[in-house]
């Protein structure tokens, strides 16, 4: 059964992955062909907003990954309506994981974190005592801020502060990958592989600032 959940997981991450990748390149497509401006007004407010749910929506279901989205937003809004676009779909997706698990408890994770990454969400939830730890964890999550979302809806830690630093650190983030996004058109396919090396900063400095946490949480 567990190997079920976790084939059927997969499948959900590997079918938006490819939903995602096509989507962008059709959208990379019609920029170059001068097509994307007189599409997206054909869809008014339609299409902002439906940005704006995809992304909140690849943070409340864990295994969908919704780095793609970036690029997407950078391509078809441009830098300031892109980034405004997908933060505030950062900020309502973290939002609702937040409230989720503080309202529901560890029963809404097997479902909406993924099993896979139950233990990891539990065992975080003893290292965010107050600002100081919610901030190293944070930069330890950087690539996956959704996990510790529902870990810190667990913990003690107040809404206000978690949605505060939760949002300082989606910026750089979102701005690197929103302008990535947005010149993309325009740039050799080698430049595409810049953005991991550039974020993957980020998780190497959280790691080894949680480690002696976690030495402390395991009692050693």
């Amino acid at each position: 059964m567990r190997n079920n959940t976790k084939i059927y997981e997969k499948l959900i991450e590997i079918v938006w992955f490819v939903v995602v990748i096509a989507i962008f390149v059709v959208s990379i497509k019609m920029i170059r062909n001068g097509e994307l401006q007189s599409e997206l007004a054909n869809f008014g407010i339609l299409a902002p907003l439906v940005l704006v749910v995809l992304k909140a929506s690849t943070l409340i279901i864990a295994p969908l990954g919704g780095t793609p989205l970036y690029l997407i937003a950078g391509a078809l809004f441009g830098n300031v309506k892109g980034l405004l676009l997908v933060l505030l779909g950062d900020v309502l997706g973290s939002t609702i994981c937040f409230y989720l698990s503080r309202i529901y408890g560890e029963k809404v994770l097997k479902f909406f974190a993924g099993s896979q990454n139950v233990g990891r969400v539990l065992k975080t939830v003893s290292l965010i005592s107050n600002t100081k730890s919610f901030v190293k964890a944070r930069l330890g999550f950087v690539s996956i801020p959704e996990l510790l979302a529902y870990a810190s809806g667990l913990s003690k830690i107040n809404f206000w502060t978690f949605t505060f630093i939760n949002t300082l650190f989606y910026l750089p983030v979102d701005i690197v990958l929103v302008f990535f996004g947005s010149q993309v058109a325009g740039l050799s396919l080698k430049y595409f592989f810049l953005y991991p090396f550039i974020l993957a900063i980020f998780p190497i400095i959280g790691f080894f600032a949680l480690y002696k946490d976690y030495e402390k949480a395991e009692g050693n």
